[in-house]
């Protein structure tokens, strides 16, 4: 399957230096990891450049898709034996019935139609298959819109949670829906590691002007330096924080 819209290309092109700024992937894997019981064939939705599963003894084949074919060709080269699918997370593209367990970290906050991408897990996995994701939700990112910088509209718990309810054939196709909120803080030595640990991995955003309008031209050199005197008056002895809020999600298939 071959994608080709706005949102894959810039993945694609992040490709390339995304472990370079991988700051909070890198947290919420291990965290995700570590509550995770991953079997059998494994799909990662979001795959990215990839993650190792050499820890999960009980994996025996990973299928990885992603929507970037950039993303792909690395991740391809780090990890040879597993399956990489350029394909969307709400239209797998995969026999149903055919997957033991979903990883899928920091990558379902960028789909268009959450109950449909949980339509296509339930689809895909076997009976009593488990899903174990993380997604940013509301809230987060509250430095940025301080700075001026346009957030993107995150998905609120509830509507996370409406989203597997809604993706059900029955009243207990999904079971044991579990969503634990954690708000995870990161820092950074100055301004730009600060922005580019969002665009480096693929993301964006938008600044705003004192009307709350959007900006598409580059911020000006008096506006970046008064962005950098903001961002040092939020520093701490971490250094500049930037904190989000991150849903750890686990259902059962019934």
């Amino acid at each position: 399957m071959t994608l080709d819209n706005p949102v894959a290309n810039k993945f694609s092109i992040a490709a390339s230096h995304y472990k370079q700024h991988d700051v909070l992937q890198r947290i919420t894997a291990k965290q995700l990891l570590g509550r995770a019981h991953l079997c059998g064939t494994l799909l990662d939705v979001g795959a990215g450049p990839g993650t190792s599963f050499n820890a999960c003894n009980d994996v025996k084949q990973v299928v990885a898709v992603d929507i970037a074919h950039g993303m792909l060709k690395q991740l391809s080269e780090q990890h040879p034996d597993y399956l990489p699918i350029c394909s969307d997370a709400q239209v797998l593209g995969l026999q149903s019935a055919a997957i033991d367990s979903i990883y899928s970290n920091l990558a379902l906050q960028w789909c268009q139609n959450l109950p449909q991408a949980f339509v296509e897990f339930h689809r895909v996995l076997r009976p009593r298959g488990e899903c174990h994701l993380s997604v940013v939700v509301d809230g987060s990112l509250a430095e940025l819109k301080t700075l001026g910088f346009r957030v993107n509209q995150f998905n609120s718990v509830s509507a996370l949670k409406a989203a597997f309810i809604s993706s059900q054939y029955s009243p207990n196709n999904w079971l044991n829906i579990d969503i634990q909120v954690e708000s995870i803080r990161v820092y950074f030595d100055d301004l730009r590691s600060l922005l580019y640990s969002i665009k480096g991995v693929g993301a964006s955003f938008a600044q705003q002007d004192e009307n709350n309008v959007t900006q598409h031209p580059p911020l000006t050199k008096q506006q970046w330096q008064q962005r950098i005197a903001l961002a040092e008056t939020m520093r701490t002895d971490k250094g500049i924080p930037l904190t989000y809020q991150i849903a750890f999600i686990r259902a059962k298939r019934g």
